[in-house]
């Protein structure tokens, strides 16, 4: 298991102490933000990516990658907490609904889909009331890609906030290491 090692941090934390909370909140937010982008190139990679659906074709002109587009870096400050997260489902720039992110990530039981409103489904130009669904077996992307990527997403968030603090406020932050090493 890999550690991550900082020294100087006495020193960044009585900067920090004196900055005022606004300024502090943005050097967080951007950081984690940094940190954040970190885990979704990897989700990015990760996200399986196949052939657009007939249903895509009709109502997006088959958007390939949709799944893989929905995937963004949202931040945020509430009562004095900032927090970054990586997303993935939704509406797409180019329209897409992804609405089945999750069924992607955690997979799906075996259920009956039923028409809805007395009309049909179709399937293979046969009309059927309800059908069975076997299921779907999950294929996540995003928690194997915070497993993965933790450690970087760490060290960029910190790299980010000693360039930051350097740059911007005129904080001395030679003496500030960060590295991952191996522990136990």
């Amino acid at each position: 298991m890999a550690e991550i090692h900082v020294t100087g941090l006495a020193d960044l934390q009585k900067f920090l102490d004196q900055l005022p909370a606004k300024l502090e909140a943005n050097v967080m937010r951007s950081a984690l933000r940094m940190g954040a982008k970190v885990i979704e190139a990897q989700v990015k990679t990760n996200v399986p990516v196949g052939p657009p659906s007939g249903t895509n074709k009709k109502r997006y002109g088959g958007v390939v990658g949709a799944l893989r587009d929905s995937v963004r870096v949202t931040t945020r400050r509430k009562r004095g907490k900032v927090t970054a997260s990586v997303k993935a489902g939704g509406k797409t720039k180019r329209g897409a609904d992804v609405y089945y992110a999750h069924m992607v990530e955690f997979g799906t039981a075996a259920h009956t889909i039923t028409a809805k409103n007395r009309k049909h489904l179709s399937f293979g130009g046969l009309f059927f009331q309800s059908v069975e669904h076997p299921g779907a077996r999950a294929r996540p992307f995003m928690r194997p890609a915070l497993d993965g990527q933790a450690q970087n997403a760490l060290v960029a968030t910190a790299e980010y906030i000693k360039k930051r603090l350097a740059t911007k406020h005129g904080l001395d932050t030679s003496g500030i290491e960060i590295s991952i090493g191996e522990g136990e």
